[in-house]
């Protein structure tokens, strides 16, 4: 049985109790650290290899989402938090970065079970990514696992799109594919000399632009505006597309 390694981030130690009591009855969890304070949490997963975070929303010194933003680790996360109605909509935004449950502290024991499934799922999924990672990216030329019974060529798909909690795969001659992925396990076997992020929730293919701009990209005969965080990383791929473009 695989082993699995958690740590607790909450202000409030009465909170962390339940999560640690309950979780006893899956004997192959661990519970390697507690804390209080979401900054000291940061220091210790920057030397250390765990599994799952349990965290709180609302603290003092950092809040939950500001930690996600901060976490530069791929670690499944599950928010727990006593004002599910108020942070739900923000919550959303952040199921791409391996938040896999948000739910109410009060609901944890009835979610558990269901908490553990779906972790271990996922869990087993991104280490049949990161094996094919540790091939070389560009020697990478279908999808990692079957889309609608059947393997995906990379340099059939135009561009991607995030939509809720799906990917939404552009073909290149038409037809869209959607299924359940976070972006960042997408990003993490991609073709870097292939495709390019152009905003939060849109990955291009380099060889479908016809002609862009200072700030926009066509492909399929749809402009994408490029936003400036991506533009720095984007534009030596585009000069060389065009060049490409003209040689042909």
């Amino acid at each position: 049985m695989e082993k699995y390694k958690y740590i607790i981030i909450d202000d409030e130690y009465p909170s962390h109790l339940p999560i640690q009591h309950h979780i006893k009855a899956y004997s192959n969890y661990e519970c390697v650290a507690t804390y209080f304070n979401p900054e000291e949490a940061l220091v210790f997963l920057q030397r250390n290899e765990i599994d799952l975070i349990f965290l709180d929303i609302e603290m003092p010194e950092m809040n939950g989402f500001q930690f996600l933003e901060a976490l530069q680790k791929n670690i499944f996360v599950v928010i727990l938090t006593a004002y599910e109605a108020q942070y739900g909509l923000e919550a959303h935004k952040y199921y791409d970065r391996d938040l896999i449950f948000f739910s109410n502290k009060a609901q944890f024991f009835y979610y558990l079970p269901k908490i553990i499934t779906y972790f271990e799922k996922k869990h087993g999924e991104k280490e049949i990514l990161n094996r094919v990672n540790q091939l070389s990216k560009n020697e990478i030329n279908t999808f990692p696992k079957k889309i609608n019974n059947r393997y995906i060529l990379l340099e059939d798909i135009a561009y991607f799109t995030v939509i809720g909690h799906n990917i939404v795969l552009q073909m290149k001659y038409g037809e869209e594919l959607i299924f359940r992925m976070s972006l960042r396990e997408l990003l993490s076997f991609l073709p870097p000399n292939l495709f390019f992020r152009i905003k939060r929730n849109m990955v291009i293919n380099i060889k479908y632009v016809t002609s862009f701009t200072d700030s926009t990209v066509c492909i399929e005969r749809q402009h994408f505006i490029i936003s400036k965080n991506n533009l720095e990383k984007i534009v030596p791929a585009l000069q060389e597309q065009k060049n490409l473009l003209y040689k042909n």
